[in-house]
């Protein structure tokens, strides 16, 4: 029968507390830190879908009894939120939106930026009255903690109402500085 001396059950000791304790810090960390870096969501979406109708311009060439073009565009008004769950501010760096039609074909969307949307306004009076919040601009910074609303505008050229209605699906994306993109659904 071996004996075994204090020393031999001293070293084991030190090592079994130096293991619960790096234990407990490994599952004090886990549980403190945020597992999302965001919420975000799209809480509303206005269409605005104008029928253009271009004549001729005095003085250019015309074709008789060719009828003037014509184009339908949609404007898809996203109101969104957007809450930082991080100790650290998110910066906003792009937003893009793609629908995928009825026939499974995609159709990706131009973002009107914040400096266009009074020029748009003087072409398409109703539209304005569409956004809620201001909108959002490249570079927006959420504070840690904070929640933030705003009003994004999207055109999808050549896309109608009733093709956007009929549509299989549409996301939003949310391109973070430093951070993994988000994603939601557009209704």
């Amino acid at each position: 029968m071996a004996i075994q001396s204090s020393s031999d059950r001293g070293f084991l000791v030190p090592v079994v507390i130096a293991f619960v304790v790096l234990a407990i810090l490994g599952a004090a960390v886990f549980l403190l830190n945020p597992h999302k870096t965001a919420e975000f969501s799209v809480t509303k979406v206005d269409l605005f879908a104008p029928h253009t109708e271009f004549n001729a311009v005095p003085g250019s060439t015309h074709i008789i009894g060719e009828a003037p073009a014509t184009e339908d565009d949609l404007y898809v008004v996203a109101h969104v939120r957007l809450t930082d769950k991080l100790r650290l501010p998110l910066f906003l760096s792009a937003w893009t939106a793609t629908a995928t039609l009825a026939d499974g074909s995609s159709a990706d969307a131009t973002i009107v930026p914040a400096s266009q949307l009074s020029r748009l306004g003087q072409s398409f009076p109703a539209l304005p009255g569409l956004i809620t919040q201001p909108a959002f601009r490249f570079n927006d910074e959420i504070a840690p903690g904070s929640t933030a609303e705003g009003t994004l505008i999207f055109l999808f050229p050549n896309l109608t109402q009733a093709a956007w209605q009929s549509k299989k699906s549409a996301e939003l994306t949310l391109q973070l500085r430093n951070q993994n993109a988000l994603t939601a659904k557009l209704p």
